[in-house]
């Protein structure tokens, strides 16, 4: 069994800690982002706890021949979001092999997660099989459970388990799970959110705005605002906002000056006036473009 600590003061230099992950980050809430995971691996099995000082908007894909059971680990100041639904204290959440994954993370919220080789989770299934009920939830993106399954499973991971030890505490919890009195709640509000960061990322130098939006999703603009706030407990503005001021400090951060200056990579981001761009990345991420560690040529 390994164990790895990795702690970090920039949060777009914790995606380089696993890149077969292909994880983005987007800082929402202002000040020095601070970082950390631990990971323990043994054979046949990874577990890894994530945390984050700021809010965070966490995207990433699930590597291929990988499935992976997530969990709320410690609650942050706000309500934490997951693939459309609202991550909490009685719900794991079910990833499979190249799947992408969208995480709305409150400040000073962990998650905690495990993930098995797909094909050695199978083979667990095959030698100790669960009822019909639970292997179908498998099926399903997010499981309600009872809380006493999912606190004894928390406490497992946060030891050093074995892949058969949290195989056998996870048939427990989808065991559990299979009830008809579990159900999970609407998402539309996730969805919103969801599709409007898509629409911006991809505007480039003109991104859609609040107007634009809200057409675009058939939706008022009351509707759109509210989405924001209960999911990401800020405005469609500053999140928006925000999701380009990390698209530039990403591309500062992976060129050199020479290659890339910071007025270039502010137009491409849609910030036409320089000043009121300068001084909303200060107040976003504590330093003026300018002080961004920038690449120096080899």
């Amino acid at each position: 069994m390994a164990i790895r600590l990795d702690v970090f003061d920039d949060f777009h230099l914790h995606r380089d800690s696993a890149p077969e992950w292909a994880q983005r980050y987007v800082q929402l809430s202002p000040g020095r982002m601070r970082s950390a995971l631990v990971e323990t691996t043994a054979p046949g099995l990874q577990v890894f706890r994530k945390w984050m000082s700021e809010r965070v908007v966490q995207q990433g894909c699930l590597p291929a021949g990988r499935i992976c059971f997530a969990l709320l680990g410690q609650a942050g100041a706000g309500r934490p979001w997951m693939q459309g639904r609202e991550l909490g204290e009685n719900l794991v959440f079910v990833l499979r092999a190249g799947q992408d994954f969208m995480l709305q993370r409150p400040r000073g919220m962990a998650l905690l997660a495990c993930s098995f080789a797909a094909e050695d989770f199978r083979g667990l299934l095959d030698a100790r099989p669960w009822s019909p009920a639970a292997a179908a939830l498998l099926a399903r993106p997010a499981v309600q459970a009872p809380g006493t399954e999912l606190a004894r499973l928390r406490s497992l991971l946060l030891a050093r388990p074995s892949a058969a030890s949290v195989f056998a505490a996870l048939t427990e919890v989808f065991e559990a799970a299979a009830s008809p009195t579990c159900s999970i709640g609407s998402a539309s509000a996730a969805y919103v959110v969801a599709e409007c960061h898509r629409l911006v990322a991809a505007g480039g130098d003109a991104p859609p705005d609040i107007a634009a939006l809200a057409r675009r999703l058939r939706i008022s603009r009351r509707s759109l605002q509210n989405s924001f706030r209960q999911v990401a407990d800020t405005t469609a503005v500053h999140y928006l906002r925000s999701l380009r001021l990390n698209a530039v400090r990403r591309r500062l951060l992976d060129t050199g000056a020479a290659e890339l200056g910071v007025s270039e990579a502010a137009g491409d981001a849609g910030f036409e006036h320089l000043g009121h761009f300068g001084q909303r990345y200060r107040q976003l991420f504590g330093e003026l473009p300018s002080q961004t560690f920038r690449k120096t040529a080899p």
